[in-house]
Formats: C-alpha cells, sequence, structure tokens
C-alpha cells in the first residue's frame, strides 16, 4: 500500500476522529482507512490511534508524529498545487534554439508579436548552427532543420517548406550582367552552401525546367547560409538561398530573383519545431507551439506584412525578454 495514503489516512482519522468520516474525506471505504491505518502501525512499530466503539483518538506517542504528518503533506498538496498553476500560467522562462537562417526581420517580428501576446514568458533564444540536443536540459524547444536535432524521440511539427532560389544584388547584375541560362553561371561568383558541390569537383548540380545541369563556376564562395546572404546583399555574388530566408530581401529591392526556372539539386529546405513531450505542456510551451504554428502559416498564407493576424489568433498575454547567445 502507498506510504503517501496510509499518511493521509491516519491524518483524516485523527482529525475527524472517526474512520467513517475519512473515508467520505478521501471518497474511499471505511475498510480501506482501517487497513491504511494498521499497515502504517506495523511500519513504524508504534499505535497512533486509540479506537473505541465510539471514537478514534491520537494515542500520546503519536500527537508530535501527527502534527509531522501534517506539515508534509501540507508542503506536498502546496507544491502540487504550484507546479499545477505554473502549467496553466503563461509565465516563467522559455529556452528556445533557432538556426541563424531565421534572423531576419519576420523572427523579429515573432518575437515582438509574441511579446505581445505573452508579457509574462522571459523568452530566451541561442543562435545556433550546429546540432542540439533537447534532452540535456539547455534547450525546451528548438526551431531547426530536421537534420539538426539528435533525437527520434521528440515531437516534430514542420513550420515551413520553401525551395533554395539564385538570388543577387541589383548592382552585382547591373556590373556582371543577369545570366540566362544555367551555363551563363559558369562566369559568375556563386556563393554555395558546401554541400552543392559534387564531391571531390568544383561542380554544382542544378536543375534547369527539371533537368539536371552541371555547372563550374568561374569562383566561388562556401559557408553559411547567413554568410552568404550578407555577401550576396554586399554584391558579391549569386547565393543559392532558401526563398523564406530572402523573400523580404526580394521584396524590398535588396536581392533580385534570377533563373527561375532553376533550383538546386537539394531544393526544399525545412523548418521545424521540435519539442520533447505532446502532454502536460507548461501553459508557456503550448502558447508557443500554437503561436509559431499559426504564425508560420500566416506568413505563408499572406505573405510577410500580413503576420500580425496571428496576433488575433492567440489572445493570451505573456513577458518576453529576448536574450541572445
Amino acid at each position: 500500500m502507498d506510504q503517501l495514503y496510509m499518511l493521509r489516512a491516519f491524518v483524516e482519522a485523527a482529525r475527524h476522529q472517526s474512520f467513517s468520516k475519512a473515508a467520505v474525506s478521501l471518497d474511499v471505504t471505511t475498510g480501506s482507512i482501517s487497513k491504511a491505518i494498521a499497515r502504517l502501525e506495523a511500519s513504524i512499530q508504534t499505535r497512533v490511534l486509540h479506537r473505541t466503539t465510539r471514537s478514534v483518538s491520537l494515542t500520546e506517542a503519536a500527537q508530535p508524529y501527527y502534527l509531522s504528518c501534517c506539515r508534509l503533506l501540507e508542503e506536498l498538496d502546496e507544491a502540487n498545487r504550484r507546479i499545477t498553476q505554473e502549467r496553466q500560467v503563461d509565465s516563467g522562462r522559455l529556452r528556445l534554439v533557432v538556426h541563424p537562417m531565421l534572423v531576419s526581420e519576420t523572427f523579429s517580428r515573432l518575437v515582438s508579436s509574441y511579446h505581445a501576446i505573452a508579457p509574462n514568458v522571459k523568452l530566451m533564444v541561442s543562435v545556433h548552427e550546429g546540432t542540439a540536443n533537447l534532452y540535456d536540459g539547455r534547450f525546451d524547444m528548438a526551431i531547426l532543420p530536421p537534420h539538426l536535432v539528435e533525437q527520434s524521440a521528440v515531437i516534430r511539427r514542420t513550420l515551413s517548406k520553401s525551395p533554395r532560389i539564385l538570388v543577387a544584388a541589383p548592382g552585382y547584375l547591373k556590373q556582371y550582367g543577369t545570366p540566362k541560362a544555367a551555363s551563363d553561371l559558369a562566369s559568375h561568383f556563386l556563393l554555395l552552401d558546401p554541400g552543392s558541390r559534387k564531391k571531390d569537383t568544383d561542380f554544382i548540380d542544378l536543375l534547369e525546367d527539371g533537368k539536371e545541369v552541371s555547372v563550374s563556376p568561374m569562383s566561388s564562395m562556401d559557408g553559411n547560409e547567413v554568410l552568404l546572404r550578407a555577401a550576396a546583399l554586399t554584391g558579391t555574388g549569386i547565393a543559392a538561398l532558401s526563398e523564406a530566408m530572402v523573400r523580404e530581401d526580394i521584396d524590398m529591392g535588396h536581392l533580385a530573383h534570377i533563373l527561375p526556372q532553376c533550383t538546386t539539386s537539394d531544393s526544399n529546405v525545412e523548418i521545424c519545431l521540435f519539442y520533447l513531450h505532446r502532454e502536460l505542456l507548461p501553459a508557456r510551451l503550448r502558447t508557443f507551439v500554437d503561436f509559431c504554428t499559426e504564425f508560420f502559416r500566416s506568413t505563408a498564407r499572406n505573405g510577410a506584412k500580413d503576420s500580425r493576424t496571428v496576433l488575433q489568433r492567440v489572445d493570451r498575454r505573456e513577458d518576453c525578454e529576448l536574450t541572445t547567445v
């Protein structure tokens, strides 16, 4: 029999001075109360209650024990109330790790919009390019490409899928010309993800109108998405980047989409939200899952300028403090 139940049975019987009233209080049978107290007495080798046909009372030896049990159970019940309240109230700390490619004006809107609906949540964001382990206790959630999360058992929700497209700054195109076909890229400076090259060669694989094409660029630079975007914006060359990452740059005229008939062979870039458990999530995590899913859905459906409409769909309020690491 559960020792905690034995203690509760003892405290209730002593408090009500009745087995039957204790049974009503705990919603069990009188026999269950009697059995629990008998086992408690056997366990501690001490009689704790005097029983008569008319009443139940504490033994002298059990009086300090009763007070200790009352304090223990009160502290446990208070701890249970606090943790339950924490689950139900949007407050506390949310530690989020995101990929560098997400750090953009769209992500700034995500943070400020979440701040508006969750003013009591302290949102701590780490920008991290490598793999993330949600089981080591450093992060509560991750927004990353699928291959960068180590565990297969975590919950995964796709936020966006977008193709890699070729973009360049208008100044670069004015100076070096706009390529009309994939073969023209051979005379340009290309900004590439290291995985775009064929192994041990200078060739990159592209799809042009659905057909495979290999191009050996005149010059090139490898790097992560953030570096390649920055280089493209300064007019260094032509970059292959996720359409979602450069959508705003194109809308504002900072970059131009070229060769729309061409994509890289690893075309789609998927971004997912990862967290450990589907059930019993604290309120701050449940709210962020719902908010984040709707934010990306709204952005994809209506464009970045309309992403604020997510505020009308999530009506909670929490404090969000952004710390980038």
